[in-house]
């Protein structure tokens, strides 16, 4: 039974599926319908609303979705994570306001996609945010849906040991970078946060709670997209399930915005993607791509522990703020956040002061790929994280100016002996074996000319080959950007809508 017919449907109510979808039913003739698998619970639970509840019990409920990946040394076992609620990422991540660089978007210019440049982006950038600290300056916007604050300035007072751990990044000559969404960021930023009254502004929060009332915009939660409705090459409509009962919603135009994971599986399904994958499940191949699932990349992640001072006060909660660096980098950019992190304790052991890097690049890729041909079944996820030479070698470079940074004197009182990496281990080996994610997953739908092999959408965000189907998530990136990827994606969805605007 087909259900009412839409202009748009918007498959995927995370980062860049809210924002479509309010963007679109601005317009009052214009009919839209948002999917989302995950529930949209209002008001918002405290442990999502609340932004001092990024804790492990929020990236253990149910509001978050877990994918087992293995590491390539020994096949231990890391979990990359995607949000399952409405505002998908944006509902459940850190809450970090990062740009891409402008060397990211250079990137996705050299890849085919010149409407992508650092140009053409920002004042889609400056109409996303509501800037409280740089309303004046040219790069910011002051009237947008998304609230913006530095909670730490770097010349704010600080705990004693966060004073030191500044005070030595200085001394190894790191620069102040005051706004971290510069074009390009370096040194000790401080790290922009959307956070309003200690309140998580999701974009549930910026732009859908906004657009909840209009008659023209239909939100279905809990609804699991199985495929796609096609006539031959032209995209109808979606056939989805919801409280054991399938569905059929028929539209004019159908977005794809359910993210890294997400998106490449419904394209999969529905027989779109890389043949001899299809075949293996027995879904026919309605039209080759073989793109669809490749070029997945991610941010590594490795800790460096350190032991702890005997006593540490509850004023040492570190404030926010990060260290941008370059080691080893493919150009000239930054390419490692290095963050401080407050000291761990657990029962018997040792205080411990670790300290993160993030590699912000990967020069190889992995791939997202079907399990199984049930829309209810995970996809697999190969990273291939620190399988390059230079990227373990940039892994390592940034290990090693950790270990320089703590044992500058103003941090003696701070970090004694380091505890892991272990006396004599080789650290490579020890990358590869701990490394996590930094949850930043990009890529498997990839932006970029039909002349691209791996291409599945042009610089407009259309599918290649058929028609009314769009895909504007994290997963079109060509190049992984070197930030939180929360407001790239947001940017995207952005787009996403201004380019659907043209046609329907």
């Amino acid at each position: 039974m087909a259900d009412e017919n839409y202009d748009v449907i918007v498959v995927g109510g995370g980062s860049a599926g809210c924002v479509a979808a309010a963007r679109l039913s601005e317009d009052p003739n214009r009919k839209v319908l948002l999917l989302e698998a995950g529930p949209d619970p209002q008001p918002l639970p405290e442990l999502v609303a609340d932004a001092s509840k990024q804790t492990r019990l929020l990236l253990e409920s149910d509001f978050v979705e877990m994918f087992p990946t293995q590491r390539h040394l020994d096949g231990s076992t890391y979990y990359a994570l995607a949000g399952r609620i409405m505002g998908g990422g944006s509902s459940v991540n850190v809450m970090s306001v990062l740009r891409p660089q402008r060397y990211d978007l250079d990137q996705w210019v050299a890849a085919g996609n010149p409407d992508w440049s650092y140009e053409r982006c920002l004042p889609f950038m400056k109409k996303i945010e509501s800037d409280q600290d740089f309303p004046d300056s040219p790069l910011h916007g002051k009237d947008g849906p998304l609230y913006v604050k530095r909670n730490f300035m770097l010349d704010m007072p600080a705990a004693p040991p966060v004073k030191a751990f500044l005070d030595a990044a200085y001394g190894m000559g790191l620069p102040k970078c005051p706004d971290l969404n510069v074009p390009e960021p370096y040194g000790v930023c401080a790290s922009p946060y959307n956070i309003k009254d200690g309140k998580r502004q999701s974009t549930v929060v910026a732009y859908l709670e906004q657009a909840r009332g209009r008659k023209n915009l239909a939100i279905i939660d809990r609804a699991t997209v199985h495929t796609l409705r096609l006539s031959g090459k032209k995209a109808e409509g979606v056939n989805y399930e919801r409280d054991g009962q399938m569905h059929t919603a028929l539209g004019g135009q159908i977005l794809l915005t359910s993210g890294v994971y997400g998106s490449p599986q419904v394209l999969m399904l529905s027989g779109i993607g890389p043949a001899a994958e299809l075949k293996k499940f027995g879904i026919p191949v309605v039209h080759e791509l073989n793109g669809v699932g490749e070029n997945y990349q991610d941010h590594p992640v490795v800790f460096m522990t350190y032991e702890g001072p005997k006593e540490s006060k509850v004023d040492w909660v570190v404030p926010r703020f990060r260290l941008i660096i370059r080691k080893n980098p493919i150009s000239e950019a930054a390419n490692f956040h290095i963050n401080m992190r407050p000291p761990t304790e657990v029962a018997g052991l040792k205080r411990m002061m670790p300290v993160s890097a993030h590699l912000l690049e990967q020069r190889n890729r992995g791939r997202v790929f079907l399990q199984s041909s049930d829309p209810h079944d995970q996809v697999g996820i190969d990273s291939c994280m620190l399988e390059h030479p230079e990227d373990l070698k940039a892994m390592v470079e940034a290990m090693q100016f950790i270990d320089e940074l703590v044992r500058q004197p103003q941090l003696k009182e701070f970090y004694g002996p380091l505890i892991q990496p272990g006396p004599g281990e080789d650290w490579g080996e020890f990358a590869r074996k701990t490394y996590d994610s930094y949850h930043h997953g990009v890529g498997t739908c990839k932006m970029g000319p039909s002349s691209d092999n791996m291409a599945v959408v042009d610089q407009r965000l259309r599918v290649h080959g058929i028609q009314n189907l769009w895909v504007g998530d994290a997963s079109i990136m060509p190049v992984v950007s070197r930030a939180n990827t929360n407001l790239t994606s947001i940017m995207i969805g952005e787009r996403l809508a201004d380019f659907v605007q043209e046609v329907a």
